[in-house]
């Protein structure tokens, strides 16, 4: 598979990954969320299961199988109220507040602003339900449009290496540093359903993504 292939999938994962983990609690948005899942499907499935071995045939097939209503309790009982034996929160820096204190969770967050002021990048979404900087939802859509400029830079035949260096970081100190860990948790919730097919999916993909970014 191409240079240009790859980065166009792992944009298209984490600009899926960003829309799974925000609230649709609005129904046309949660509907548009089932229309992407169905388009990545269709149009990328069997590449991801041969190269990355995530099916989100698998993802697709849980949201087909549950009802809307069973998405909003899942999604509110293990992300929006706190409570549980480890915090499920998405966002880095409350988890972490919980888990670690407020120095560790201070200096990510800041650190997460930086990296969006660097590339003078403002996180909008068009949600009714507003993530925080931090949010999973939000460092993913980074991490695709840090993909993106990577596929723009190689198109125009600039040199990439800088942009490469910002993945690798960005990964390194706030997706690797406690994503696993939290995708973990929610796995072994005995709450989560829908979530426990779209993390085990999701860690599939960190996995590749440690190999082909080349960290530890």
């Amino acid at each position: 598979m191409s240079v240009s292939v790859l980065l166009n999938v792992r944009h298209a994962l984490y600009d899926l990954f960003a829309d799974l983990f925000l609230y649709k609690f609005v129904e046309d948005e949660y509907k548009q969320l089932l229309e992407k899942i169905d388009v990545v499907d269709r149009e990328l499935g069997k590449q991801l299961e041969e190269v990355m071995g995530i099916r989100v045939t698998e993802i697709k097939r849980v949201f087909s199988e549950a009802k809307r209503s069973d998405y909003l309790l899942e999604y509110s009982t293990l992300f929006l109220s706190g409570f549980g034996v480890k915090p499920l929160l998405p966002v880095e820096s409350k988890r972490l507040f919980q888990l670690m204190g407020e120095k560790v969770a201070t200096f990510k967050y800041t650190d997460v602003i930086r990296f969006y002021k660097s590339k003078g990048i403002v996180m909008k979404f068009s949600s009714q339900f507003n993530p925080e900087p931090d949010h999973v939802s939000s460092i993913f859509a980074f991490m695709s449009l840090l993909i993106e400029e990577e596929y723009e830079h190689r198109s125009e035949g600039r040199d990439p290496f800088k942009i490469v260096q910002d993945e690798k970081n960005f990964a390194l100190t706030h997706i690797f540093s406690w994503i696993p860990d939290w995708i973990n948790d929610v796995i072994n919730d005995p709450r989560s359903n829908i979530y426990k097919i779209v993390c085990s999916e999701l860690a599939k993909f960190l996995q590749f993504e440690r190999k082909y970014l080349g960290v530890n």
